[in-house]
């Protein structure tokens, strides 16, 4: 065992130097992280096999995508390891993940020849080449796992999109999961369009500009949603959440919506740096919200995500370009809640709503309740915990870690408490699952008591797959 670790060092150092050697900033105070950066291929595997027979063809395609992706870590691993090159520029061993993936979407699939490679080479470059591109534009903001991560989700859910979006055009969707994609995805679109063309061209950096963009691309949206519907989707939503139980939900996530903006807003006026405590508050707001959605409306947990997630784009994109009336505002609540993790970007409660968010936005039905719970059970009570309890009674510390034992117990206990009360309930009714659960809510205990990578993504897609196996 201790050969392979020191053979596992040897590679993370020389990556590390290959970076480095080539201008690229990786996050600094912490390791590669490679293990992070298989994770989300993994997931789409281990979903589409979840599916069995009765996957639908989005399922299918994510799920081969996994499998490009896995293998275009394991290339662009490979070639930073190498010595003196200049990993900026495409390299030849990222043709084997486009050559591939284009041979799954062609046989297994059954796309059509050019549709396949341009497909597979999209999804090869973005998932090497591009990784290096997005560490190279925020600096000292992602370790590579990270980056991998980051821009393979952003993969998995192109391919969704070019999947789902054409199907819908000539086969409008009937059920309201359906109807919800379809509303989010073309919503994530437009967000997504802002941002790119913000970033590419500067004219669109004033606000005079900026709006104009906005709200001409707005313009195309509502259309666009009305073809792809065959309805009004404004009056799809109003029908939608018109139900008593919707709307008491609607209301009482207000409530919470309130409360953290409150904080928020606390926090800026005073102007005090918020302790890990105070940011750990979101994380219990996070449970009070999910955890109700999860149980009795996650349709509407569903759709409500996505756009909180586009909103929070949105705004994030307002506050990195100062664009006012909101820019300054965003700004100073973003430098009292920023930690040594944040850099550019607001990458913390990203990771955050991600990680609670990303078994729901896995396309299937099939999931248990338990594994949707991943990132609540994760980050949501277990990280949580381990904070607060390490930060006031964490008197003895890991080898090589600033986290406590004392903390590592808490994470645990916290997790099987909250697992013990879902079986009390009858939310679960799988004493294997159960078991299981219990197992690995000690052994993430331990991993996020030694991982320097960013809990709020790399818990809860852990234990996602973890749970899949």
């Amino acid at each position: 065992m201790e050969f392979f670790l020191r053979k596992y060092r040897y590679f993370e150092e020389r990556i590390l130097h290959s970076l480095k050697d080539n201008g690229i900033k990786h996050r600094i105070k912490a390791n590669t992280g490679l293990w992070l950066g298989i994770l989300i291929g993994l997931s789409a595997i281990l979903t589409l096999l979840e599916e069995d027979t009765s996957y639908s063809e989005i399922c299918l395609i994510v799920g081969l995508t996994g499998i490009g992706l896995i293998i275009s870590s394991i290339c662009l691993y490979l070639r930073l390891s190498s010595e003196k090159i200049t990993v900026k520029d495409f390299q030849a061993i990222y043709f084997l993940p486009a050559i591939i993936t284009s041979l799954l979407y062609l046989f297994v699939a059954n796309k059509g020849l050019l549709m396949s490679v341009i497909w597979g080479l999209s999804v090869s470059s973005l998932g090497t080449w591009g990784i290096l591109q997005l560490m190279s534009i925020f600096p000292y903001c992602f370790t590579i796992g990270e980056a991998t991560a980051a821009m393979h989700g952003c993969i998995l859910f192109l391919m969704s999109v070019v999947t789902n979006l054409p199907l819908r055009y000539h086969l409008p969707p009937i059920h309201d999961n359906d109807i919800a994609t379809v509303f989010l995805q073309v919503i994530m679109l437009y967000v997504i369009s802002v941002c790119l063309i913000s970033n590419y061209f500067p004219m669109f950096n004033s606000t005079k500009n900026f709006y104009i963009l906005a709200i001409s691309l707005l313009t195309i949206v509502i259309p666009l949603m009305y073809i792809l519907l065959d309805q009004n989707p404004l009056i799809w939503i109003f029908y939608f959440c018109s139900k008593t139980n919707k709307i008491i939900l609607i209301g009482y996530w207000i409530i919470c919506l309130l409360l953290g903006i409150t904080v928020v807003t606390y926090q800026v006026l005073i102007n005090l740096q918020a302790t890990t405590s105070t940011r750990k508050m979101f994380h219990l707001l996070a449970v009070l919200v999910y955890i109700p959605g999860l149980i009795y409306e996650r349709i509407l947990l569903y759709l409500a995500s996505g756009i909180i997630m586009g909103l929070f784009l949105f705004l994030e994109l307002i506050r990195y370009l100062q664009i006012p009336p909101l820019g300054k505002i965003l700004q100073q609540g973003f430098s009292v809640f920023a930690d040594e993790k944040d850099n550019l970007i607001s990458l913390t409660p990203l990771y955050l709503f991600c990680g609670l968010s990303f078994p729901l936005w896995m396309p299937t039905n099939n999931l248990s309740l338990l594994i949707l719970l991943s990132g609540i059970l994760t980050v949501g009570v277990g990280d949580t915990a381990a904070s607060f309890i390490g930060s006031k009674w964490g008197f003895h510390k890991w080898t090589n870690s600033n986290k406590s034992f004392e903390g590592t117990i808490a994470c645990f206990l916290t997790q099987i408490g909250l697992i013990c009360i879902l079986t009390f309930m009858g939310c679960i009714d799988s004493d294997w699952l159960f078991l299981r659960s219990l197992l690995l809510s000690i052994v993430l205990s331990f991993v996020e008591a030694q991982t320097n990578q960013v809990d709020n993504l790399a818990l809860p897609l852990l234990m996602y797959v973890c749970l899949m196996v």
